[in-house]
């Protein structure tokens, strides 16, 4: 018998990875894909899958919220969290899924996932103990420490508040510390979703600062502003971002 799986990423290439690498088993069926948390629900209802790798940061709704809805179904997949950001590696085995693979993966560490998922015949918590798991989680502070940054191959850690401003360029962003820029892929949305408010604040759609990393604030023309980093970067602060943040001009 088959096993079925389904796959919830908001990014594309990481959805054609793993196909690549479940298309090398023949007793493995990929039932849906989905590219973000509303759609995971629904699909996992349709389909049924026994197994879902199951992306953390999704538009619309959470991994953990994806989860955490289908707890109190009649049967729950066994999960597998796929995540960038190494707090929530730990945090899979407290919520009881059956894995985790922390981005950027390689096969080996993909195929113990899969081999794992392939003993196991049902998720190891109950519902309403996985259910409750999860709450508890989202009452934590969350917040990011440090950021893995993939580099030909291998990764590294860059602690947050060594950060002094990130920029993003569509799906990538390019994290400036004083040792050097490097780039991670994501989008600005989920890292400021990570990164605590009283240290980091969004003052563009394309840069995330350093609170403690602003030199100086200059008002500018119709409500805008200009910041002055300390590394002397200038960037806009526009009025809609400002309004977000009034604490900074006090």
């Amino acid at each position: 018998m088959s096993l079925q799986v389904m796959i919830a990423d908001d990014e594309a290439p990481a959805r054609r990875k793993l196909i690549r690498f479940l298309a090398e088993h023949d007793d493995v069926e990929i039932v849906a894909e989905a590219s973000n948390g509303i759609d995971a629900i629904d699909l996992i209802a349709m389909t049924k899958p026994k197994l879902v790798f199951l992306d953390i940061h999704m538009p619309d709704l959470d991994g953990l919220g994806v989860a955490e809805s289908i707890s109190r179904s009649d049967e729950p997949p066994a999960i597998v969290f796929v995540t960038a950001f190494d707090q929530y590696a730990v945090k899979a085995f407290e919520l009881s899924a059956l894995d985790y693979l922390l981005k950027p993966y390689d096969r080996e560490r993909f195929e113990q996932a899969l081999a794992r998922a392939r003993n196991t015949e049902s998720p190891a918590r109950k519902p309403d103990e996985l259910a409750k798991a999860i709450s508890q989680i989202r009452n934590e502070d969350t917040y990011a420490r440090r950021l893995l940054i993939p580099n030909d191959g291998r990764s590294f850690f860059v602690a947050t508040r060594e950060i002094a401003r990130l920029e993003s360029d569509g799906n990538r962003v390019s994290v400036h510390t004083p040792r050097g820029t490097h780039t991670l892929r994501a989008t600005l949305e989920s890292l400021e979703a990570r990164l605590d408010p009283a240290q980091f604040a969004r003052v563009h759609r394309s840069h995330l600062v350093n609170i403690d990393e602003i030199a100086e604030i200059h008002p500018w023309f119709h409500g805008d502003y200009k910041i002055l980093m300390r590394d002397g970067t200038e960037i806009a602060w526009s009025r809609r971002y400002a309004a977000k943040r009034p604490d900074l001009l006090k």
